[in-house]
């Protein structure tokens, strides 16, 4: 089959006017800040109810106070809930939590927005490091899914949902969180051929971003190791991923309008660094179809971000 026969169009898959999901609830894991924070702030923008999904209370708590005059505006309420999303048994509580304080409201969106960055490779990475992401980036996406979805049916009303991937789910698999990431992917493309158009689904893959992803290992919980400070060069990273990635706002705008226009696949891309993404996935399609090992391009932009010399150079 050609790729023009495919009878999955991305008008099927948007809404076209969000005014169809107003005043319903945009669930967001990883809400009180980076990308979460920003969805939530486009969620309001939209007239939709954030609930506020995160580890950290004084997180959430910070994160709900900065929304407050905004969505106070909107006339739409904030609510945050603090949830391990790796554990079914917290995504549960959650979902209690929710349908107690919002009885009347449909989950309109749902952001599977939490993630980890873990370090170590295939050979490289502990036990411990493979348990802790997949238990995050892949199970913590399968339990928010599991959970609110087969209600978001049953509403029988519009609704959305998206998980936050990775270019690193795109390209050539490497690493603890690039195959997290490529199974983020897969989940989301099996749920899409699920929902066969009854709510709308997308895939956010976007490029080095001005998160506090690095810093995860603060939050590890001590089934998986514990938390543990960042090193000096982890901390330079974080740094320059906070100063020199795509603005977390950015990414909540094409998130929006994928779930207006109906993209599946949405590659939020640097300014710094455009089309970098694509030859990514091009040169993986062209390793697949052409018998060829596999193969990542290099990025300039991402040297220069994760260079250990620019960690010495700032000593």
């Amino acid at each position: 089959m050609e790729p023009s026969d495919n009878p999955y169009t991305t008008a099927e898959n948007g809404h076209g006017d969000l005014e169809k999901l107003k005043d319903g609830l945009a669930i967001i894991t990883g809400g009180a800040s980076g990308i979460g924070f920003a969805l939530a702030e486009a969620s309001i923008a939209h007239g939709l109810h954030p609930v506020l999904v995160d580890i950290q209370d004084d997180n959430l708590t910070a994160a709900a106070a900065k929304l407050e005059a905004s969505a106070a505006a909107a006339g739409v309420s904030v609510f945050g809930c603090k949830t391990d999303v790796s554990s079914i048994d917290s995504v549960e509580a959650l979902a209690k939590s929710v349908s107690e304080r919002y009885p009347d409201k449909p989950v309109s969106l749902l952001c599977c927005n939490a993630g980890v960055g873990v370090g170590g490779g295939v050979l490289t990475g502990s036990n411990r490091d493979w348990d802790f992401c997949f238990a995050v980036n892949v199970m913590g996406v399968l339990h928010c899914i599991r959970t609110f979805v087969p209600q978001m049916l049953e509403q029988n009303a519009p609704g959305s949902i998206m998980a936050t991937a990775s270019q690193d789910g795109l390209c050539a698999g490497q690493n603890v969180y690039g195959v997290t990431k490529q199974a983020c992917i897969a989940i989301m493309e099996g749920l899409h051929q699920e929902l066969q158009g009854r709510l709308t689904s997308h895939v956010l893959c976007p490029q080095v971003t001005a998160t506090n992803i690095v810093g995860s290992e603060r939050y590890r919980p001590d089934r998986f190791g514990g938390p543990s400070q960042l090193s000096p060069m982890a901390q330079a990273a974080m740094d320059r991923f906070r100063s020199e990635g795509v603005p977390p706002s950015q990414c909540a705008n094409h998130v929006f309008e994928a779930m207006r226009t109906g993209t599946f696949y949405v590659m939020s891309e640097a300014e710094k660094d455009p089309g970098y993404i694509r030859l990514q996935v091009e040169t993986r399609m062209h390793s697949i179809l052409n018998g060829e090992r596999p193969f990542r391009p290099r990025s300039p932009w991402h040297a220069e971000i994760f260079s250990p010399r620019r960690n010495k150079e700032s000593d």
